[in-house]
């Protein structure tokens, strides 16, 4: 039998390649994400920053919550689709109920809305921090797509 190496069997690449995962309870909203991987503790050293602690006299790091967040969107989120107004109902509250009526298309993607989202919907950002650390979810894609080859 032949040695069994984890040096051969990790994907070590620093972008990692996305899948399209569906939202769970939609009929259509999709978002093409990749696993965070070794990144967020790169991504956690990138969004600290040396502050003032007044209790203590000296600085001390603290996590920027939302450099974090923006580095983890950028990174995890690549694109959505089938983002309807049904969904949007489900996952933030709404300011003005008039600007939807009637409205029947898709919204679009775009830094900005990942952004709202993921500030304004504590239930995706919950889903996606699932979705980012699911590495088995993103070998069972891979397992599947070379098999079709």
């Amino acid at each position: 039998m032949d040695e069994l190496k984890l040096a051969d069997i990790i994907d070590t690449r620093d972008e990692q390649p996305p899948i399209w995962v569906a939202y769970p309870g939609s009929k259509t909203f999709e978002i093409l994400a990749r696993p965070i991987g070794g990144k967020h503790q790169e991504f956690v050293q990138a969004a600290t920053e040396l502050q003032w602690d007044l209790a203590l006299m000296k600085k001390r790091p603290v996590l920027n919550g939302e450099a974090y967040q923006e580095l983890f969107g950028d990174y995890v989120v690549v694109d959505w689709k089938g983002l309807m107004v049904e969904d949007l109902r489900r996952l933030v509250l709404i300011a003005d109920a008039q600007k939807l009526k009637g409205f029947t298309g898709e919204i679009a993607f775009d830094k900005t809305s990942r952004q709202l989202l993921m500030t304004w919907s504590p239930g995706f950002t919950a889903w996606l921090n699932r979705v980012a650390f699911d590495i088995e979810r993103h070998n069972i894609e891979r397992e599947a797509e070379a098999e079709k080859k």
